[in-house]
């Protein structure tokens, strides 16, 4: 019988292989490459904007679900696990997590008849933050023109060494490594908006008991108060072990802004439930 050990991904962001949800609507342009000076531009707004990205966010509540799978080592035919449904709190740069629902049925205190093989954390701006800051020094590399939902985005490549690497993984309480990482982002040549970011890493240390790891998140337009935001609106996490692979598809939905007369139950949970804003 394969043993699941509980896995956590703190990129200090989250990471994963997108099971291509909406892959019709990718297309690769052959366009030509704009040039250095023009790239070196639509860089400088990327980074801009990624530098900015959470200090622009409101304080906002949404709905995440979390459909957990699980696959043979080589095969494609995935096993639905679980499905998570939990209350997102972002407050004040900080985010937090309450289950509520598993397989649409409330949780009990006390009582867990659920798996969580894999844990990710930080889809909300960091993993921005960390690719673009200066302390990654990330290298980046054009890539091409790519129209996602009827958006032309400009992508570019990236690596980040150990070094300067933020992606912590962990398996369960037996080992910890910080890995090197590569992915692309996707974004508007203009303005700098992100709309897409991936990122993967493989040749893992082997007591991990983890080969490869990779993330997609997916970002669009999202009405919070009388603004409007660019918010995670699915992201999935996928990790290839010696024996079997892991994928967790993740859909945000419902955000409404959090304000003081918010209400939050937080069940069971030992943490401290977040203060509303001042």
């Amino acid at each position: 019988m394969a043993m699941f050990y509980p896995f956590r991904c703190l990129l200090f962001l989250a990471i994963c292989l997108w099971p291509v949800i909406g892959a019709a609507e990718n297309t690769a342009t052959s366009e030509p490459a704009p040039d250095s000076a023009i790239q070196q531009k639509i860089l400088t707004a990327m980074r801009e904007y990624a530098g900015e990205y959470v200090a622009n966010l409101p304080n906002f509540m949404c709905k995440l679900t979390t459909e957990q799978f699980q696959a043979g080592k080589k095969s494609e035919h995935w096993h639905k696990g679980d499905t998570l449904t939990s209350t997102l709190t972002f407050n004040q740069g900080k985010e937090h997590r309450n289950l509520e629902l598993v397989n649409a049925k409330p949780i009990k205190p006390g009582i867990k008849r659920w798996r969580t093989p894999l844990t990710t954390e930080g889809e909300f701006g960091v993993l921005l933050s960390n690719v673009f800051g200066e302390a990654s020094a990330a290298s980046f590399q054009w890539n091409g023109w790519q129209t996602i939902r009827d958006k032309r985005l400009a992508v570019f490549d990236f690596s980040i060494d150990q070094e300067h690497s933020t992606l912590r993984l962990s398996r369960s309480d037996l080992a910890h490594a910080v890995v090197p990482y590569h992915g692309s982002v996707y974004g508007d040549a203009e303005s700098g908006v992100i709309w897409r970011i991936t990122d993967g890493a493989s040749g893992l240390p082997a007591d991990l008991d983890t080969q490869a790891i990779s993330t997609t998140i997916d970002y669009g337009p999202v009405q919070i108060g009388q603004g409007s935001y660019m918010l995670p609106t699915h992201a999935s996490v996928s990790l290839e072990m010696r024996d079997k692979k892991v994928r967790n598809d993740m859909t945000f939905q419902d955000y409404r802004k959090f304000e003081s007369q918010s209400t939050i139950t937080f069940g069971d949970s030992t943490e401290d439930p977040p203060k509303p804003p001042e």
